[in-house]
């Protein structure tokens, strides 16, 4: 639990700013794509947890001398340092990919912005990579309507890469899908209700996702995270709501919310997917997270993490029985090992003491029966010479 409470923390720290698509040789594709074309969810905890802290601590800056080494943070100064020195006109376009990826990662979204703006139409230079990092730095500075517009930009009128630093062909199509029909529709409701007016964080609802829908509409009938009965449960998903879910929905939602370390509403969403996946646990610790670390007072988020904490509590109350019970099977047959041992060389000694005790009697009436052998040779050499 306490891994959850400092990522949460971390998350805290840097405010509720979300961001769009982000591509950089530097950081890894993680997840595995099937012979489908879809993505399996990266396991949350270490795995996911651990990319998702390194993300976030690299946007940190604590005040003061005595703050702790930051990793993951001076790794990104110092990658930006490098290729600044090179002169940005220099860079290969993976490379100023990795640099404004870097400037985006560190919060510094105005440099992004000035220097990805007079590039974006530049077919040599710009193109996809720049207008989705356009996106990104508009996102970052809250400014939804032209993170949407760049976003358009790259995904309606730019090349996709048919190639970028080490992903594959099924890689870059499945990222393909996921700009296009899931983060596209994304930054376009997240436009239209900063359009309306931006709504606080007790009048949201979980993020429209799923089913995909062509923006600016959201899906008719969005998924709804209950069970059969309506009602929100533990665990379960009704069959009716589960049909309008990808099969790599996780997945899909774990990659926007790499693009999106502290937005805690698409981290809600996380949640009601492992909750549907039937990971209660989990999803009890994101929404534990996204309330009491992440400051997101939703009531529906309450109200859900209240259904989800009792439930996960048991659940770990049985796997620890199960791994106490199991414990001490485990010592009570050790502890018959160790007497079946005892027991087996106890016996051993047994037989050992039999055995030297059948031989000495075995040897002593050997040499009982040798002596009046010799004694009666002795006595038959004796008779004649006293008969002489």
């Amino acid at each position: 639990m306490s891994r959850f409470l400092i990522t949460g923390l971390l998350a805290a720290c840097l405010g509720p700013t979300a961001r769009a698509g982000i591509y950089s040789p530097d950081e890894s594709f993680v997840f595995e794509i099937d012979a489908d074309g879809y993505a399996k969810p990266v396991q949350f905890s270490p795995g996911f947890d651990s990319i998702l802290a390194g993300y976030r601590q690299t946007a940190i800056v604590l005040p003061g001398a005595a703050a702790p080494p930051n990793s993951p943070r001076e790794e990104a100064m110092k990658r930006v340092k490098q290729r600044q020195a090179k002169g940005t006109g220099n860079l290969a376009p993976a490379d100023l990919a990795g640099l404004t990826a870097d400037l985006i990662r560190l919060n510094r979204n105005e440099e992004v912005l000035n220097l990805l703006q007079p590039l974006a139409r530049d077919p040599r230079r710009g193109g996809f990579l720049a207008y989705a990092h356009l996106a990104r730095g508009h996102a970052g500075r809250g400014e939804w309507r032209e993170a949407y517009e760049q976003q358009q930009m790259a995904v309606r009128y730019a090349e996709f890469p048919t190639s970028f630093a080490n992903l594959t062909k099924p890689q870059l199509a499945w990222l393909k899908r996921i700009e296009k029909d899931y983060y596209l529709p994304f930054l376009a409701h997240r436009a239209d209700e900063a359009r309306r007016g931006r709504q606080t964080s007790l009048q949201e609802d979980v993020d429209a996702l799923f089913p995909t829908s062509p923006p600016p509409r959201p899906p008719e009938s969005p998924v709804r995270f209950v069970g059969e009965d309506g009602r929100y449960t533990a665990g379960g998903l009704a069959a009716a709501e589960r049909k309008k879910l990808p099969s790599d929905a996780l997945a899909i939602v774990q990659q926007l919310v790499l693009w999106h370390p502290q937005d805690a509403r698409l981290f809600w969403l996380l949640g009601e997917l492992y909750n549907a996946a039937g990971d209660v646990e989990t999803a009890s610790n994101i929404l534990e997270v996204c309330t009491f670390a992440m400051g997101y007072s939703n009531p529906t988020v309450i109200e859900h993490r209240r259904v989800l904490k009792p439930a996960a509590d048991s659940i770990a109350k049985a796997r620890a029985e199960k791994a106490t019970q199991a414990q001490q099977e485990e010592t009570r047959a050790q502890q018959q090992d160790a007497e079946d041992r005892d027991r087996q060389a106890e016996a051993e000694r047994d037989y050992q003491k039999r055995f030297w005790w059948i031989l000495s009697i075995g040897v002593a009436l050997g040499v009982l029966l040798v002596y009046y052998q010799l004694r009666e040779v002795a006595r038959r050499f004796r008779r004649p010479a006293r008969e002489g």
